[in-house]
């Protein structure tokens, strides 16, 4: 569909970048979903301007898709420090709130935005992102709908729109509204990917199972990927073998004894989103949610390990091990505050697990037991990161990764000398409280009931916050077993996951 031109700032782009090409080019790339097109030429704009106040808000908002929050955060107040009357200020904010799952204080910084720049349609598609991610269904529909009737229907808006009916019970209407995104050549393919694989998920909802399948096969088909699953198998194994089997030591410093870090050790999909919130809710800990710590650190330790992370571990001298540990606790309480326990659900959490043992042999490790193809199917309707994570767009790979993480698990759990628990996630969702209770003591945390409630954890007043994750709206349900047995319906059209899951693929 044709775009009515937008009003001044319409698209929030920023006015600097029009007398530098390869920004202007970087800021399109960015915003199309090619983040990785984008990065190097956002860089060689910083390079040449250091106080470039358009390109650092560029560069600040490629590295928080990397999950890099403090390091963006600087970046962002080095621009706003240079720049601070630029009218894109309060949607860099909002980006920051939406990743801190801040919801209400999105919403004021989207408000602050359409003040500066009436009209940016920018603006208003993350205020509807943020009434979306707040919960404030209802809102975000009424929202929507006046501003289409103002300007069209348009991938940006109409993304959300989709969600937010379906959210609604609506899932005809988002079906139509997700199809006329489809049939529109001004789709990116980035926002094509996204929207193919959210129609699978509907036809699944509404019981077209043939028609969802090809609607997921079509989405991940829009970019190519390599994948060698042999060669990932090699990887594991040459760390396995390398992975020495590992006793706590009788002394240990305050930072290595520490056992604040908690780490879920599982694939995505799985069930860690629930488990982060039942364990977040407790007052005494905190759900970080897919933070990217270790990696942060081990990239901050190249000087010291060197570029191969396992291998510098192993070889690593006490005291830089010890600044590993500090450097991880320091930024873990600069993200998360101060609690008893923090919850790291990463998704590369399981492949860290000899790192993980090295640095804090008494930090808590829980795995996930979730049925294979429950697990492979939802990993296969979802947008994950196909660049990071290609795996994810073969029903046979996806098997292939569920059987390389519980054989690679399987190796450490014998090799580790950490706490570790495995949780088995239909007996969670069908008897939740004497799970729920054996996990909470295998913390070493007091008992609280709020535990048995995590849907509650972001309500009233002091209520949880947390990062947003691809679950966000499911795990704002109560405790169900509803995505019991999910696999089933899709009959022999889950033939490839296994194939992948017996090794054949």
């Amino acid at each position: 569909m044709k775009r009515k031109p937008s009003k001044a700032g319409g698209r929030g782009k920023m006015r600097s970048s029009a007398g530098n090409p390869g920004l202007q080019r970087a800021v399109e790339l960015f915003h199309a979903g090619r983040v990785a097109e984008a990065a190097p030429l956002v860089d060689a704009a910083v390079a040449r301007n250091p106080k470039d106040p358009d390109a650092l808000r560029i560069k600040a908002l490629i590295i928080l898709r990397s999950g890099l929050m403090l390091e963006a955060q600087k970046i962002l107040d080095r621009a706003h420090k240079i720049d601070p009357r630029n009218p894109m200020m309060p949607l860099d904010q909002a980006v920051i709130h939406k990743l801190g799952g801040r919801y209400p204080e999105m919403i004021d910084s989207c408000r602050e935005a359409l003040k500066r720049m009436p009209g940016s349609r920018r603006a208003e598609a993350m205020l509807a992102q943020a009434y979306e991610g707040g919960g404030m269904t209802d809102q975000a529909v009424r929202f929507i709908e006046e501003t289409i009737a103002k300007r069209g229907l348009d991938a940006e808006m109409g993304e959300t729109y989709a969600n937010v009916l379906e959210l609604s019970g609506r899932r005809e209407d988002a079906l139509v509204v997700v199809d006329r995104l489809l049939e529109s050549s001004a789709t990116q393919p980035p926002v094509r990917r996204r929207l193919l694989l959210h129609r699978g998920r509907i036809l699944e909802k509404l019981g077209r199972f043939a028609e969802s399948m090809e609607s997921f096969e079509a989405g991940h088909a829009v970019f190519s990927v390599v994948f060698d699953p042999d060669e990932w198998d090699r990887r594991l194994d040459s760390i396995i073998e390398a992975t020495d089997p590992m006793s706590l030591p009788e002394e240990l410093s305050e930072a290595a004894g520490s056992e604040v870090p908690v780490f879920i050790a599982s694939l995505p999909r799985s069930g860690t989103s629930l488990v982060e919130r039942i364990i977040g809710v407790h007052p005494a800990a905190h759900g970080a949610g897919e933070t990217g710590l270790i990696g942060d650190v081990l990239r901050a330790a190249r000087p010291t390990i060197g570029t191969e992370p396992y291998q510098g571990i192993r070889d690593a001298m006490p005291d830089a091990l010890e600044a590993i540990r500090g450097d991880y606790l320091g930024r873990q309480a600069g993200l998360f505050g101060h609690s008893s326990r923090i919850v790291n659900k990463h998704l590369q959490n399981w492949q860290f697990l000899p790192i993980i043992a090295a640095c804090f042999p008494k930090s808590h490790v829980i795995r996930i037991d979730r049925a294979p193809a429950d697990v492979g199917i939802s990993i296969f309707g979802q947008n994950l990161p196909y660049e990071r994570m290609p795996w994810a767009t073969r029903l046979d790979w996806i098997g292939r990764m569920i059987r390389s993480h519980r054989r690679f698990s399987d190796a450490m759990k014998d090799r580790i000398p950490n706490p570790w628990l495995d949780l088995n996630y239909s007996d969670l969702v069908t008897e939740p409280e004497p799970v729920i209770r054996s996990l909470i003591e295998f913390l070493g945390l007091d008992w609280d009931d709020r535990c048995l409630e995590p849907h509650r954890s972001e309500q009233g007043r002091g209520g949880r916050r947390y990062m947003p994750t691809l679950s966000i709206h499911q795990v704002r349900q109560p405790i169900s077993r509803g995505s019991l047995d999910r696999a089933e319906a899709f009959g022999d059209l889950m033939a490839p996951l296994h194939r992948g899951l017996a090794g054949d693929a």
